[in-house]
C-alpha cells in the first residue's frame, strides 16, 4: 500500500483522480449523511404528525359525539319549544275566549240587575195593582150592596108610587064618576 500511495503521489494525474475520487466520494458521503438526517427528521416529522393526526381523530371523534349529543339535545329542545309555542298558542287562546266569556258573564249580570229591577219593579206594581184591585172589589162589593139595597128600597118606592098613583087615579076616577054624577 506504501506503494501505491509513493505511486500516486509521483503521478500528478493519478493524484488528481485520487483527489476527485476523494472528493466525489466525500461529497456522496456527505449527500448519504444529509439524506439520512433528512429521511430521519421526515420520519419523526411523520411520526410526529401521524401522532397529531391520531390525536385530532380522537378530538374529532369525540367532537362528534358532543355534536350528536347536542344534536338530540337540539332536537329535544326544539320538540319542547314547539310544545311552549303551542301550549302558548293555547294559552293565549283560552285567554281570549276567558275575557270573551267576562265579557259575557258581565253582559249576563248586567242584564240579569236589569232584568231583576224590572222584575222588583213589576213585582212592585202588582202588589200595588192587587192591593187597588183588593179595594176596588171591596168598592165594588160595597156598591153592590149598596144598588141591591137602592134597588130593593126603588121597587118598594116604585110599589109605592104605582100604589099612590093606583090609588090617585081611582080617586081621579071616583071624583070624575062623582064629578059626572053631580053633573048629569
Amino acid at each position: 500500500m506504501d506503494e501505491l500511495i509513493a505511486k500516486i503521489g509521483n503521478d500528478s494525474t493519478l493524484m488528481f483522480t485520487g483527489a476527485i475520487s476523494l472528493v466525489v466520494l466525500l461529497f456522496i458521503v456527505l449527500v448519504v449523511v444529509v439524506s439520512s438526517m433528512r429521511v430521519k427528521t421526515y420520519k419523526e416529522r411523520f411520526l410526529n404528525v401521524q401522532i397529531d393526526n391520531q390525536e385530532k381523530e380522537k378530538l374529532i371523534a369525540e367532537l362528534q359525539k358532543e355534536l350528536q349529543v347536542l344534536k338530540i339535545k337540539n332536537a329535544q329542545n326544539e320538540q319542547e319549544l314547539q310544545q311552549f309555542a303551542q301550549t302558548k298558542e293555547k294559552l293565549g287562546l283560552t285567554e281570549e275566549a276567558l275575557q270573551i266569556s267576562q265579557k259575557e258573564a258581565n253582559a249576563f249580570e248586567k242584564l240579569q240587575s236589569q232584568t231583576k229591577a224590572k222584575f222588583e219593579h213589576t213585582e212592585n206594581m202588582y202588589e200595588k195593582l192587587q192591593s187597588e184591585h183588593k179595594a176596588l172589589q171591596e168598592r165594588l162589593e160595597s156598591l153592590n150592596e149598596e144598588n141591591s139595597k137602592l134597588r130593593v128600597n126603588n121597587a118598594r118606592l116604585l110599589m109605592k108610587l104605582e100604589t099612590e098613583a093606583r090609588f090617585a087615579s081611582q080617586l081621579n076616577h071616583r071624583s070624575s064618576d062623582q064629578n059626572g054624577k053631580e053633573n048629569l
